[in-house]
């Protein structure tokens, strides 16, 4: 739950900190700006200057090689059309000339064929020189520059410049100059700075001529061709650019320098540039969210003596909503409208608090009640049931002694239906009710059905029918016992209040939502049908459409509101068709997944004296903890044919001596004993140290029961009246030799 607090601030901080945050943001873009303006500004005039100083550097060295090719020293070694004639004043002037100028390296001369005749580096003579492309072409009568390049020692960029030698119109030799170029870019690292800008030179073979980090330049392979070709295509005319290097981003200005075809770009790292943006938009939201926090403090201040007071009341009536029904709100001395609200409420929760008390002693009363009858009740029916089975294993009994007693069983389990019923409600009520899924075979569930009833309805005369269409799946995933639960109420109420006609139950599909299939059962008769006024109360618990039909047909009214909770758990509809004279239809649609039932459990059949006997319990030990004398003697005799010896003691305190004093296999417990309870029996035989199994034998059929006695430690739960088949699993489990086996 959200503060009022923050509620009635929220608004007002948030407004404050969208605005920090829109300063901060211009700010933000507005330095960025200004620095990317003035960045590249400088960038742009630093690239300039580099590309005139090398404009300026070729248009030196053309000139200086007209001037020098025309000097007489040069053309006096042509004279006369001898080679011979060179005289030692050309070499001495040559090594002169080398010498006086920084940026000569080395002075040649070649013959025509691109020998080289004279050098200022005697080691050259003799040596030819046609395979450079400067010679190449100074011999066929141009001037021209050669590629620069750096020395991988001096780090000084380089270029070798050649040009015709002409004696007299004739064509003689070529003159070389290696050229060491002065420098016009840095070659060491930038002083530490925010806007540091560096300019770089990249060659046409993806290497850089010119970086101040060295080791980019003593790389001989073509590693940044693709940022070449990328900056080349851009930079013709000079542009603005943005590049990634060795993963760090630059921003800068580029220019294509079309005598070396070499891109010269004069940049700096982007996080660099910004660093100051960043900065000053970090201190500007700094300060709005200070100013923020100031007003919100004067604002609190100003507001929370109103606020104390309705969060006071707030967490008041959240305390009695959630349970504390006990709680007390103080008294005030506010006047104002607050101070109504206060007692006003203080008024009301005590109200509250008087009804929530009655309504919990009514709620633990009866669930009080319907444990205990559950409880009164199965333990007879249990007597009852197991009496008439243990009477119906004899063979020799007379057909109409075994007539009376299978209506005795057959009532028995009509009061026991009642008494399922009362329970269902109780734990729908109390949302503990749980929908299992498990696949099941629709044809099969419908027959099952439909045969329960068929013996009533021929005894009335009544055709009774079972329709399933053919695209009905044959099986789904769901909760038979549940479906069954609510067809077999409907078919019930559909055989009683018919007295001639049909009843009729019929399952179709109306349609797939995705992978589940909307599958309605109808149940329609021919019966009294029920008025528009009952139907409107016909699912509301212990009601029947009127009082003369409970009188004349019998039940509880609790059927229909049961079945109307199961449908509407599992996620499907109820429909209801009735008008008197006519007959009625109900009508269930539940929404069920289509599934492959060869994997499904197959129905276990009842197991017979047979079966008990095929366990072979011979020299286990039994022990039966249950104070009613029948219902131990009933439980003895449907174990006897399995061979087991069986203890009977009639209270929890005998169970744990005699599992001190015995080796004994299984422990059948009552919950309710005199002397010592069965949960007590439990915990006491666990704490002497006893791992036998113990499984509850017991009409408490609550949850809450379950539950508690699996706590106390025992292993499973029977609930009377006992099922031979849950009793029969029982002994298999826990002590046939099938049973105990791994896997």
């Amino acid at each position: 739950m959200k503060s009022i607090r923050v509620k009635l601030i929220a608004p007002f901080l948030i407004g404050l900190f969208v605005t920090a945050l829109l300063l901060s943001s211009y700010a933000y873009v507005s330095a960025m700006r200004a620095r990317r303006s003035a960045v590249l500004s400088i960038a742009q005039a630093k690239t300039a200057q580099v590309s005139s100083s090398m404009s300026l550097i070729f248009r030196s060295i053309v000139s200086t090689m007209q001037n020098i090719t025309a000097d007489p020293h040069v053309t006096a070694v042509f004279r006369g059309g001898s080679y011979s004639a060179k005289g030692k004043d050309t070499e001495e002037w040559i090594e002169i000339l080398a010498q006086g100028n920084d940026y000569f390296r080395d002075i040649f001369i070649t013959d025509r064929y691109g020998v080289c005749i004279l050098s200022s580096n005697p080691s050259h003579t003799g040596k030819s020189f046609a395979s450079l492309e400067p010679v190449g072409r100074a011999l066929s009568g141009m001037f021209s520059i050669g590629d620069f390049s750096v020395g991988m020692i001096t780090m000084k960029l380089s270029a070798t410049a050649a040009g015709p030698i002409d004696v007299d119109g004739e064509l003689m030799g070529s003159l070389g100059l290696i050229y060491d170029v002065p420098k016009i870019v840095s070659y060491e690292e930038p002083a530490e700075a925010k806007d540091r800008i560096f300019t770089l030179m990249l060659r046409p073979d993806g290497r850089f001529a010119s970086h101040w980090d060295q080791s980019f330049m003593k790389n001989d392979s073509p590693k940044f061709l693709t940022l070449y070709d990328k900056l080349q295509a851009t930079a013709r005319e000079g542009e603005a650019v943005e590049y990634t290097l060795d993963g760090e981003q630059y921003i800068g200005f580029a220019q294509f320098e079309p005598m070396t075809k070499w891109v010269i770009i004069s940049s700096a790292q982007k996080h660099e540039v910004f660093a100051d943006a960043r900065e000053l938009t970090g201190m500007i939201f700094v300060i709005s969210l200070l100013a923020l926090l100031s007003i919100s403090f004067i604002i609190l201040r100003i507001a929370n003596g109103i606020i104390n007071s309705l969060l006071s009341l707030i967490d008041y009536a959240k305390r009695v909503s959630e349970g504390d029904i006990d709680s007390r709100l103080g008294d005030t001395d506010r006047a104002d409208e607050l101070g109504v609200l206060h007692r006003s409420l203080a008024r009301l929760v005590e109200t509250l608090q008087a009804m929530i008390r009655q309504t919990r002693d009514v709620s633990r009363m009866k669930g009080e009640f319907l444990a205990n009858m559950s409880h009164e009740i199965r333990t007879p029916i249990n007597a009852i049931i197991g009496m008439a089975h243990l009477s119906l294993r004899d063979k020799e009994i007379a057909p109409r002694q075994r007539d009376f007693l299978e209506k005795i069983q057959t009532a028995a389990r009509s009061l026991l239906g009642v008494i399922n019923d009362i329970l269902d409600v109780s734990k729908i009520e109390a949302g503990k009710l749980v929908i299992e899924e498990t696949p099941f075979e629709v044809r099969k569930l419908l027959e099952d059905t439909i045969s329960i009833h068929q013996i009533n309805a021929r005894a009335k005369s009544l055709d009774i029918g079972l329709s399933c269409a053919d695209d009905v799946p044959a099986w789904l995933l769901g909760d038979p016992l549940r479906i069954g639960q609510v067809l077999n109420n409907l078919l019930s109420n559909a055989v009683k209040f018919t007295q001639r006609g049909s009843v009729s139950l019929m399952c179709e599909l109306e349609g797939m939502d995705g992978e589940r299939a909307r599958v309605a059962m109808t149940v329609t008769d021919t019966g009294i049908g029920i008025g528009a006024e009952a139907l409107e109360r016909l699912f509301q618990p212990f009601t029947q459409a009127d009082a003369s039909i409970t009188r004349k047909f019998g039940g509880t009214g609790l059927g229909l509101a049961i079945s109307l909770s199961l449908v509407e758990l599992m996620g499907g509809r109820f429909g209801v068709a009735s008008e008197p004279g006519k007959g009625s239809s109900f009508k269930l649609t539940l929404p069920l997944a289509a599934v492959d039932g060869a994997g499904a459990p197959a129905e276990a059949d009842v197991p017979g004296e047979e079966d008990f006997k095929a366990l072979r319990l011979e020299g286990k030990v039994i022990l039966i903890a249950e104070d009613n004398m029948i219902n131990r003697m009933i439980l003895e005799e449907l174990i006897a044919p399995a061979g087991a010896t069986v203890l009977p003691v009639e209270n929890g305190q005998m169970a744990a001596d005699k599992a001190d004093e015995l080796e004994i296999d299984l422990i059948f417990m009552d919950m309710q004993m005199p002397v010592m309870d069965g949960l007590r029996a439990t915990r006491e035989i666990r704490a002497r140290g006893h791992a036998m199994p113990i499984v509850a034998v017991t009409a408490n059929a609550m949850n809450e029961d379950r539950e508690e006695g699996f706590s106390a430690g025992m292993n499973a739960y029977i609930t009377k009246p006992v099922e031979l088949r849950q009793l029969y699993e029982t002994l298999k489990l826990f002590l046939s030799e099938e049973g105990r086996r791994p896997g």
